[in-house]
């Protein structure tokens, strides 16, 4: 009879034990579980409030969705999110401390570009940097586009000269 006093304690907490150790395994499996589709947003945080941060907009001549993305990446611009997950009037990325966010309000309207970055970074320069680079392409696209349509004219290119401005003269023979 003693044993059987003796032993119900130990069942029970044998029991109570396994009990026990199932619960916080199924636990930390939920948890490592959880962490397996969290993203992993950065591994330092640093804290900085809102004052520092300003928010501009401005009026681009930028038209075309693809060459402007080719520019953003180009540029350096990272993490570039377009219609995929936006809406398909809207490309945003980053660079550096800048935030950039460009949206089509229609088809023939250009770009506007609004610009978060810190008060003391310069988002005029920023946005010059991507409108001289914007243009470069779009002459670059044009170039290409016009020396194709020639050759499906059967037409001649006779010369090319760059210019110092970075202005393209083409001599073409009509005959």
């Amino acid at each position: 009879m003693s044993c059987t006093v003796v032993a119900l304690p130990v069942m029970l907490a044998h029991v109570l034990a396994l009990t026990v150790v199932a619960k916080i395994k199924a636990d930390t499996e939920v948890k490592e579980e959880v962490n397996a589709y969290s993203p992993v947003v950065c591994d330092t945080v640093d804290v900085i409030s809102a004052k520092h941060f300003i928010e501009k907009s401005f009026e681009t001549a930028f038209m075309d969705k693809e060459l402007l993305i080719k520019t953003l990446e180009e540029h350096g611009v990272t993490n570039i999110t377009t219609g995929e997950v936006w809406e398909t009037n809207k490309i945003s990325g980053q660079i550096d401390s800048y935030t950039l966010t460009f949206e089509k309000p229609s088809d023939d309207k250009p770009y506007y570009l609004k610009i978060t970055c810190l008060d003391s970074d310069n988002p005029e320069e920023k946005l010059n940097d991507i409108n001289s680079e914007y243009a470069l392409n779009t002459q670059e696209e044009t170039y290409l586009s016009i020396v194709e349509k020639l050759k499906d004219n059967n037409m001649k290119l006779e010369n090319e000269e760059v210019l110092e401005d970075n202005t393209i003269v083409l001599t073409v023979n009509l005959e």
